[in-house]
């Protein structure tokens, strides 16, 4: 990575990093900071004027990330609850596992089992929340490997395109991206969290990118054909955000 630099731009503390990229990339992170990169030849004024174009969507990624985190920390906990392919789990946690075991949780009914070290509760004092959140994202990406590999399967053909490769990742401010060079997919790990309509419209979303890198009328068209519900999904998607 190059060297960052934090500069204000309207108001918006912006980390901006020059590295070896195509064009300027903008990223809202976890905790709501900006982050920009950019090519080392683009001045500096030019990324200013595209972070100010973009000020509105910076704000909604920020609102929403915080509120993501926020929804996170209160309802990771024992007693507390958790999504999962759209259905709500009441979170228990079961210190059942030798010393020192990663912990791993395990959907039963409605309620969602994280087994966790015995020497957590006999110690007592470990907080819970961050084992229970990683139990949670090993089990979302354990869903999402078996759900999308017969969804790219499924649209692939249909669309008349082909992925080189699909990733997970947890991300702040999107649902997935296409990188139209490569062809590779990445999706994020928090669509586990979703009903499967809406990932599937998301799997659906990058592809069409392989025919339509912008989001223009012929981009809409490609998902109006290929996934007619696609509207509904994002809506699902863009509502609250879900533990």
């Amino acid at each position: 990575m190059g060297t960052a630099k934090c500069i204000d731009i309207g108001g918006v503390a912006v980390t901006v990093v020059r590295k070896r990229v195509r064009r300027v990339n903008l990223r809202v992170r976890q905790d709501g900071s900006v982050f920009v990169s950019a090519p080392a030849r683009v001045p500096l004024s030019q990324i200013e004027e595209f972070v100010l174009a973009h000020r509105q969507w910076i704000e909604r990624a920020r609102q929403r990330a915080l509120a993501r985190e926020d929804a996170r920390r209160e309802g990771l906990r024992d007693g507390g609850h958790t999504h999962l392919l759209g259905r709500t789990l009441s979170i228990r946690a079961v210190a059942d596992l030798p010393r020192r075991r990663r912990p791993r949780a395990e959907a039963e009914g409605d309620v969602l089992l994280v087994h966790v070290s015995r020497d957590v509760a006999t110690e007592g004092a470990q907080d819970l929340a961050p084992l229970i959140g990683a139990a949670v994202e090993d089990l979302r990406r354990q869903e999402l490997e078996e759900l999308l590999p017969a969804m790219f399967e499924r649209h692939e053909p249909l669309m008349g395109v082909h992925a080189s490769g699909w990733r997970l990742r947890r991300m702040t401010s999107r649902w997935g991206s296409c990188n139209v060079r490569t062809g590779r997919i990445t999706l994020n790990t928090e669509l586990a969290a979703h009903p499967v309509p809406s990932i599937e419209s998301v799997v659906v979303h990058e592809l069409c990118h392989l025919l339509e890198p912008s989001h223009n009328a012929r981009f809409h068209a490609l998902m109006d054909r290929y996934c007619p519900a696609w509207r509904e999904a994002r809506r699902e998607l863009d509502a609250p955000p879900r533990t």
